[in-house]
């Protein structure tokens, strides 16, 4: 088995460079994949650069949990997809090509066509809205410092009665990377930070310039300009956290501002997703590798630890399926607590310490509904504390 401080691995990652890119087969949106996001006060999302470090263990929850589903687009007689007022036949589609992301009672609707995620439309019981000249979110491969430029035209309905045109220009930068502290405290590194910059210029701005996109200062001051910055992992297909920003082009003044967590922990697709969980495992070899100095191999179903002369405690089974055993004897008085940990140093399972006397005691930790996976075993006395590596099969 295998030993390792948790700093080191909550500090996964900090040994090697950022991942490089963003693609399609690890970052393009699935449909039947669902995730869940935590809304929190909004942080300020830093400036650019590189081996940044982003700090948002204080930001407080204000939703406990909002859900983002990805899903294919209906079919309408088993032949044609309908997204909103556009329909592309089926036979001239190719998988996943289409996407419709629903989350807060909207639908956004989404196509990847030689390797650019394009944003069609989006609607809502208030609003219809369609890009007549389709939004480039993001180019595949997206590497840091690089940038995207599209400009874009929609038209649409508001309240199925008022029309409603605008036009402007998005720009997608891959312009960070460092470390993230999360709300949880843990910390995930590497991050690659894309930020998104929409300008939205208002019904009047486009009527006065209806063919061109080229359109005067005065004009731009008429507008919105919306500020979204992503964090994206190795081995997630989907950012981990997130901020929004609207702001008003004449006078800078803020219309709204708010973040989402998406806890890893939550990122229940990884179980069908075996692209992402090769890279997760290959970045925990890389830490293993890195750390041989402090790995023991012994007995690989049970382990004994020893807490100075404080404290030994026994874990069976090792690799575990479904129930895992702590037996420990205690030498002297002493408060205990066990967590359970994913490689990536987030939160599993926890006993919550207790005080106990001297004496032999037994618990156990449900590990039947884990994926397959290292995990990382601390087991505390006193304020000291050792890190075990455990094998769910």
């Amino acid at each position: 088995m295998k030993r390792i401080t948790l700093t080191l691995l909550m500090a996964i990652g900090m040994a090697y460079p950022v991942f490089g890119q963003l693609n399609t087969l690890h970052n393009h949106f699935r449909p039947s994949d669902v995730l869940i996001k935590q809304q929190v006060e909004f942080a300020d999302p830093g400036q650019p650069g590189e081996n940044k470090l982003w700090d948002f263990s204080k930001v407080k929850t204000i939703n406990d949990e909002y859900t983002l589903v990805y899903s294919l687009p209906p079919l309408l007689d088993d032949s044609i997809y309908i997204m909103g007022d556009m329909h592309f036949l089926k036979k001239d589609i190719h998988d996943n090509e289409l996407v419709v992301g629903t989350e807060h009672n909207t639908m956004y609707y989404y196509r990847l066509t030689n390797d650019s995620l394009l944003q069609l439309g989006h609607e809502n019981p208030t609003i219809k809205l369609e890009y007549t000249s389709p939004m480039t979110l993001m180019n595949f491969p997206l590497n840091y410092g690089q940038t995207v430029v599209s400009d874009y035209k929609s038209k649409g309905l508001y309240s199925s009665t008022v029309d409603m045109q605008s036009q402007g220009q998005m720009i997608t930068s891959a312009d960070a990377y460092g470390k993230m502290i999360l709300p949880t405290r843990d910390t995930l590194s590497p991050v690659l930070r894309v930020k998104t910059i929409q300008t939205i210029l208002d019904k009047s701005a486009y009527t006065q310039n209806p063919e061109n996109i080229d359109i005067t200062t005065e004009d731009q001051n008429t507008g919105i300009l919306l500020e979204t910055c992503r964090w994206y992992s190795k081995g997630y297909r989907y950012p981990v956290f997130e901020t929004v920003r609207s702001t008003k082009l004449n006078d800078n003044s803020e219309i709204f501002s708010t973040a989402f967590f998406f806890p890893p922990q939550d990122h229940l697709y990884l179980d069908t997703d075996p692209d992402n969980l090769a890279l997760l495992d290959e970045l925990w070899k890389e830490t293993e590798n890195n750390n041989t100095e402090n790995i023991k191999t012994t007995d690989p179903t049970t382990k004994t630890v020893t807490l100075e002369n404080l404290m030994t405690c026994k874990i069976y089974p090792n690799p575990v399926e479904s129930q895992m055993s702590l037996e420990y004897e205690l030498k002297q008085d002493a408060k205990v607590s066990f967590e359970l940990y994913s490689i990536e140093g987030l939160p599993i399972r926890k006993i919550k310490a207790q005080s106990k006397a001297v004496g032999t005691y037994t618990e156990t930790i449900d590990c039947s509904s884990l994926r397959p996976n290292n995990y990382v075993l601390r087991i505390t006395a006193n304020n000291l504390f050792v890190n075990e590596i455990i094998i769910k099969k």
